[in-house]
């Protein structure tokens, strides 16, 4: 039987494990670092729980079952006869991950990183050495599904499954045949949709993943002005955009799109001209679900799968105040918009977006990273960047 390694215990890898175990009848080994998730999620199995997982879109329901092999925390054990390694947990947690699986890394292990973080493949490179150039990467731009666990190791739901996840990959990479297969095993285990398309660089896949395009900007929209004083409502993340955060967006796309560009003029061999921009993006991904695609603002406040998401905020004497203290900063932006932040400084090419963006959210999270224009502050080790990997070189980057 098939063994596939998960890195992580969230809502993701719960959906994931439900959805593969019955498509494919593979072996699920979950890798769980978080004792919390771990111990509850061992215990349901020791209870005899199954893990079921209904999916509620486009008014039917239909449900997936199916256990985990195992929930450990022992890397030798979970990693034990995988092949298939995906990572589907936060980016803040991957060095965590790559560390304790380090001893265990074989020859043509194939890693799907679910959704990918820019600075992923230096994160590799930094824990691995030369272990890293054994094992083949594919990285993919988002999650499947808008899903969400609403009891560890028993029950989760999916909201909204996407129609397509444009993925990146090498060309010497994408050659190899266990590659091939252990992307079309990946395909069978998630179902006919999403539709996975790996027509990407890996490179341009990794610097044009969600995160860093959208949530720190929507974040700066709703909150960069905000005058430290409760409100009553607490805003929703998505269907309450501003238009600034959709500019803020927008341009963010635009520096990541010029990039893109930048790297092609000085490297021609390379072609990033499949990267495509935010908007072209959503309506590549979930077209139908749109209610106005008129622009990116209007795109944001209409996408059905979307319009419960609200703002993270702590409750004071009755109103809300902002809670800095989430993914969408602490996460996106030391592991999705620095790494490419480091990228451009790296090749010569400005993002003043970027760096007002950067600028607010590491005040706002008590870091600093951006420094006079440069990425040389005190807390640019925590981060996947090629700073905090000592790569100086941007041919150490194209070409890796």
């Amino acid at each position: 039987m098939t063994k596939i390694l998960l890195c992580g215990d969230g809502n993701g890898a719960h959906v994931f494990t439900a959805l593969a175990t019955q498509n494919c009848g593979v072996q699920v080994n979950i890798l769980s670092l978080y004792e919390p998730v771990r111990t509850q999620w061992q215990n349901s199995l020791k209870q005899g729980a199954t893990l079921k997982v209904v999916r509620e879109e486009k008014d039917t329901e239909e449900s997936f079952e199916g256990n985990p092999v195992m929930v450990t925390d022992d890397a030798k054990a979970a990693a034990d006869g995988a092949k298939i390694l995906v990572f589907m947990n936060p980016a803040f947690t991957h060095d965590a991950y790559l560390n304790a699986l380090e001893p265990y890394v074989t020859k043509d292990m194939v890693i799907f990183t679910i959704p990918c973080q820019p600075g992923f493949d230096f994160a590799i490179r930094k824990a691995w050495g030369d272990k890293a150039s054994l094992v083949d990467v594919v990285v993919f731009d988002t999650l499947p599904w808008a899903c969400k666990m609403s009891e560890i190791g028993k029950n989760a739901r999916i909201y909204g499954t996407k129609d397509s996840m444009y993925g990146g990959i090498s060309a010497k990479s994408k050659a190899k045949p266990h590659v091939t297969a252990a992307l079309e095993l990946v395909q069978r285990c998630l179902g006919q949709t999403p539709e996975l398309r790996v027509t990407r660089p890996k490179l341009g896949a990794l610097m044009s993943t969600l995160g860093l395009q959208i949530h720190p900007g929507i974040m700066y929209g709703q909150w960069g002005k905000w005058d430290g004083k409760p409100i009553d409502e607490v805003p929703r993340f998505y269907y309450d955009a501003t238009v600034d955060g959709a500019t803020y967006c927008e341009r963010v796309s635009e520096e990541v799109l010029g990039l893109g560009k930048k790297i092609t003029e000085l490297f021609p061999d390379v072609d990033l001209s499949s990267m495509v921009s935010l908007k072209d993006w959503y309506l590549n991904t979930y077209g139908p679900e749109i209610g106005d695609k008129t622009s990116l603002y209007t795109i944001l406040r209409s996408n059905a799968p979307y319009a419960s998401f609200k703002h993270f905020v702590k409750e004071v004497d009755g109103k809300y105040v902002p809670d800095f203290n989430v993914r969408y900063l602490t996460q996106d932006i030391p592991y999705g918009m620095i790494p490419v932040r480091g990228i451009a400084e790296i090749a010569g090419f400005p993002t003043p977006m970027m760096d007002e963006i950067i600028y607010w959210a590491q005040r706002c999270i008590g870091k600093e990273y951006l420094v006079d224009g440069k990425l040389t502050g005190k807390d640019i080790p925590e981060t996947s960047s090629p700073q905090a990997c000592g790569i100086t070189k941007i041919q150490d980057i194209v070409y890796a």
